[in-house]
């Protein structure tokens, strides 16, 4: 009795260790987090000195100046094939003051960050009055940096002023038109007697972003990002502030363009009625635009999302 008890013990060890073990299941993680890049933006304006002179090193803040970060997909997601990117921004408030919070990865993420330029007059302060002074350019700077998630980004402008004698004063400028609609790809059934078939139907997408950047501002003398939000229709439409063609030292091109776009492609049924389909994401559309002067009217430029990849 003894040997069979020891002899049935055996066997037991031995299924238990010939079992195999089943892995982990693998649960997929998001390893994005957020960075908060902010700042400051300053001007010169024109101060007393102290002794009986002026100097135009002093600093007021610059309102309201736009500052906007552009991630691309693809560094933000690097084992992946994601397309186009992402743009964030903000306007300065009355202290110059700006921040905002941009989606980032634990590796860090290639970033473009934009102050733009913009026109003014170079002022003086007199006695804690302004009195407004010639007209002049305050150039901005487009540069690339690294950000990581959890740690913050801290970035300060400080304009100076290129004075009115060597600003393009006599440049006339005036508006051109961009406009256009944007669409979302569907699946759509139609009945052709007794056969059902599937085509391709587009939605329009309201209050949706849209972006337009222009190589050369007329006023500021560097490329500039244009944003709008499409109206109950799906329709946009920018009045870009350029020159009048022929102006020398103006080529005048533009990009029109929609980003990636986290959705469902949806099935439109027989009735009318939507029936949700896998989540994914819709590829960004762009546009090349050229000529783009005043007086100008571009119209008719449809961005669609048609690529879509599955979750």
């Amino acid at each position: 009795m003894k040997n069979i008890v020891i002899v049935f013990s055996a066997l037991v060890l031995a299924f238990v260790s010939c079992k195999k073990e089943e892995p982990e299941p693998f649960t997929p993680t998001d390893v994005t987090g957020t960075t908060v890049v902010k700042g400051n933006v300053n001007k010169n304006i024109i101060t007393p000195n102290g002794s009986g002179g002026w100097t135009s090193t002093g600093r007021i803040p610059a309102k309201p100046v736009t500052v906007s970060v552009k991630v691309n997909k693809n560094s933000l997601y690097p084992n992946s094939s994601a397309q186009g990117a992402d743009v964030y921004s903000a306007v300065t408030d009355d202290n110059g003051n700006y921040s905002i919070t941009v989606k980032t990865n634990a590796t860090g993420v290639t970033a473009q960050i934009t102050v733009d330029g913009f026109t003014g007059t170079l002022d003086t302060l007199i006695n804690g009055n302004y009195k407004t002074g010639l007209l002049s350019t305050y150039t901005g700077i487009s540069f690339s940096t690294t950000l990581v998630m959890g740690q913050n980004y801290t970035y300060n402008y400080s304009f100076t002023a290129s004075n009115s004698q060597s600003n393009p004063n006599n440049i006339v400028v005036g508006n051109a038109v961009v406009s256009g609609s944007v669409g979302l790809s569907l699946v759509k059934e139609i009945q052709t007697g007794t056969l059902v078939s599937l085509t391709t139907a587009f939605l329009p997408l309201s209050n949706h972003k849209v972006y337009l950047s222009l190589n050369k501002d007329p006023k500021t003398q560097a490329s500039k990002l244009y944003e709008i939000s499409t109206d109950g229709n799906g329709r946009f439409t920018f009045n870009v502030e350029t020159v009048a063609q022929g102006t020398s030292g103006f080529s005048q091109t533009a990009t029109l363009w929609i980003s990636d776009y986290a959705a469902t492609r949806d099935t439109v049924k027989l009735d009318n009625s939507i029936k949700t389909g896998r989540p994914g994401v819709y590829s960004m559309h762009s546009i090349p635009l050229t000529g783009v002067f005043s007086t100008e009217i571009l119209n008719a430029n449809y961005l669609q999302y048609t690529n879509f990849t599955a979750d």
